[in-house]
């Protein structure tokens, strides 16, 4: 559990708590830290982009399922790119 402190329009401030693991309310992906969109949607997805960076269509955002299908498919992709950093080595 990961917190957050967000500043309210009339100045003051709250604490909430939240599941750094929990899936994201647009992508499916975990949430991994807060956004300016809550605790329940993830920066990327709050920016409009996927996690490498490309911007999402328009296709994306009418389209959830299409929205999580790329999101799941560049998250493979990075995680094998991780795996290529921690081996050293690529995997074939």
């Amino acid at each position: 559990m990961k917190k957050v402190e967000y500043l309210l329009t009339d100045g003051t401030h709250i604490e909430l708590e939240y599941d750094e693991n929990a899936p994201c309310r647009a992508c499916g992906l975990p949430v991994v830290s807060a956004s300016m969109g809550g605790t329940d949607l993830c920066p990327w997805c709050d920016c409009g982009k996927h996690r490498n960076g490309e911007p999402m269509t328009l296709a994306e955002f009418l389209d959830i399922n299409l929205l999580r299908m790329k999101a799941k498919e560049i998250q493979n992709k990075l995680d094998a790119l991780k795996g290529v950093k921690q081996n050293g080595k690529v995997n074939s």
